[in-house]
């Protein structure tokens, strides 16, 4: 029995012509677009291929879904899925030599995560592979990381262990499917891999173009398509928070075509979002994001969401991008300042046992602005059984002194805080590091210092003067078969600034904020750099603050980062220090 029938398409696009079905402004767009260019296909040089629009939905019974109460069934199409489909390879036009093409070339679909876009994603690369045609195509999963690009290849390598009917057809590797009969491959490619170029692309789904910091890999591969004559470069993602990025640049040009103000006709675009003017916190507008709400994504889900969004900054930033598909600015608030504010306790620092222990951060920053070292002292409330322990931040800003003159005339008074005591200035033009090493040393002197972490672009010889004089420790990594590694291991360590160390170590940071889990010395600048901060998320949901889009300075928020990151990463091999009673305030 035929479960993707052509008509589901059709009925689609009647039912948002009508205003039956609820969509936002891109989609009713694309659906009158799709009208227009049937009532001005001779005028346009095009034509609609019903046998081939139905030919790929067919080819889509073939295939498996892979998760969830579905797994091992035949792919049903939604509605939605078969209009953007039956568009992709129903439009044809006819070239030069009389031949008939299909009219795109590139297909954007921006839709929330949750709504399927991996599934359809490899499918499409499947059928790219197996059912075009294309002798030898070359067919490629893209993505900003590898493991992200990964991500649709396996879905798609899973998808065929689950479809008896095209299974015999295709040989299976780790890292590559393959059709021998045709010469085609599978495969996945990434920005960081940096093997995107020589390739012959008969088709890319190119996944989550949000993340991208450049648009270098899609033009590559996009490049690559030259030599086919109805290649397809499919880019499903999510909206993200970043304006600037090549994707939302990319976007903005399809909003021109769908809105009629571009001249380009071999892209086509779907954009599933909340219209201007909806209020994002009525859970009636939801469905107009989430085409799938109700079958492979649940109104309960998006709900639990919503209860987290209003209680956090970068919640609310996740919940508009990921479930609403709406893009945002970076300048929104991470942790409100009345939180962090509500746990400032100066006088703790002068109530420290001599036994307490701390673990470092650096960020030395720029030479000609702030630098910043953060103390962090673990446990120093004892638990309590109904309270974890909470711990205690110490931040100190350095800066030179002819920086702090430009800082007062751009108006940011740092000579104020000077005054004040809570920016170190040091003499010159640039900040000299010796005052900061100074107070590391002094520090390590009245408290035991476990480990230090910093940020490995600093100067590098100041880095080793630190390491030689605060010498090694004893402790133990864990192996990756769950075993500790004990040894000698410099206190003075690097800290990765990538997502795998960040991403971790930012996680726990806000939840001790958030949970009331840390008091700090109430450093005014600490609590400007807060408000200061914009996060970046990648694909995972991983999440770190970033300095070039930040509204100003972070330093001493990203040296916070890393002492509690330095802390969590050696705390559970260092012994109980923490219940002889001599430790933490008394």
């Amino acid at each position: 029995m035929e479960i993707n029938k052509i008509e589901y398409a059709y009925q689609y696009a009647e039912g948002v012509r009508d205003g039956s079905i609820s969509v936002c402004k891109y989609v009713r767009l694309a659906v009158d677009k799709y009208f227009d260019q049937h009532a001005r296909a001779d005028e346009l040089g095009i034509f609609w291929d019903e046998e081939d629009a139905q030919y790929v939905l067919s080819f889509f019974e073939l295939l498996s879904f892979t998760a969830g109460q579905h797994a091992g069934k035949p792919f049903k199409l939604e509605p939605w899925q078969c209009f953007l489909l039956a568009n992709m390879y129903g439009w044809k036009k006819w070239a030069d030599n009389g031949e008939a093409y299909r009219l795109y070339r590139e297909v954007y679909f921006e839709v929330p995560k949750k709504n399927g876009k991996t599934e359809l994603g490899a499918g499409v690369a499947i059928f790219m592979m197996v059912g075009d045609g294309e002798a030898g195509a070359q067919v490629y999963t893209a993505a900003y990381t590898r493991d992200q690009a990964k991500l649709c290849f396996n879905a798609a390598q899973e998808m065929v262990k689950k479809s008896p009917e095209i299974r015999s057809e295709i040989r299976l590797l780790t890292n590559n499917m393959s059709v021998p009969e045709t010469y085609s491959t599978m495969s996945a490619v990434s920005h960081d891999a940096k093997n995107s170029e020589g390739k012959n692309s008969h088709c890319v789904i190119y996944d989550e173009f949000h993340v991208h910091l450049t648009d270098k890999l899609k033009m590559s591969l996009e490049s690559g398509m030259s030599a086919r004559t109805q290649p397809v470069l499919f880019t499903p993602t999510t909206a993200g928070d970043n304006k600037q990025s090549p994707c939302y640049e990319f976007r903005t040009t399809c909003i021109n075509i769908l809105e009629g103000r571009s001249d380009i006709t071999d892209t086509f675009a779907l954009i599933y979002t909340l219209d201007e003017g909806d209020d994002w916190k009525d859970e009636k507008v939801w469905h107009k994001a989430n085409p799938n709400l109700g079958v492979s994504k649940q109104l309960q889900y998006l709900r639990d969401k919503f209860k987290k969004a209003l209680e956090n900054g970068r919640e609310e930033v996740d919940f508009k991008t990921k479930q609403l598909n709406m893009w945002v600015d970076a300048a929104v608030t991470w942790i409100p300042s009345e939180t962090w504010n509500a746990l400032a306790k100066p006088e703790l620092i002068h109530n420290l046992s001599s036994r307490a222990v701390w673990y470092g951060g650096l960020d030395l920053g720029q030479s000609r602005d702030i630098a910043s070292f953060a103390a962090f002292f673990p446990d120093i409330v004892p638990k309590t059984e109904d309270r974890p322990a909470i711990g205690y931040l110490v931040v100190k800003h350095y800066c030179a002194e002819e920086a702090a003159e430009n800082a007062v005339r751009s108006g940011i008074d740092y000579k104020q805080w000077i005054e004040d005591g809570y920016l170190i200035a040091t003499p010159g033009k640039t900040t000299d590091y010796n005052f900061i090493k100074r107070d590391i040393f002094e520090t390590a002197q009245e408290w035991e210092l476990m480990f230090l972490g910093y940020d490995p672009y600093s100067a590098p010889y100041f880095k080793d003067e630190l390491a030689e004089e605060l010498g090694t420790r004893w402790a133990a990594l864990p192996r990756e078969d769950g075993s500790l590694n004990w040894d000698y291991y410099a206190k003075v360590q690097v800290f990765l600034q990538k997502a795998a160390g960040m991403a971790p170590a930012t996680k726990l940071f806000e939840e001790l904020v958030l949970n009331g889990l840390v008091y700090h010395d109430g450093n005014p600048i600490t609590a400007w750099m807060l408000a200061n901060v914009a996060l970046r998320t990648d694909a995972y949901g991983n999440y770190t603050p970033v300095k070039d889009r930040s509204v100003d300075k972070i330093d001493g928020i990203v040296a916070s980062i890393m002492s509690v990151g330095s802390y969590s990463k050696w705390n559970l091999t260092m012994g109980d220090s923490k219940d002889d009673g001599s430790y933490g305030i008394y």
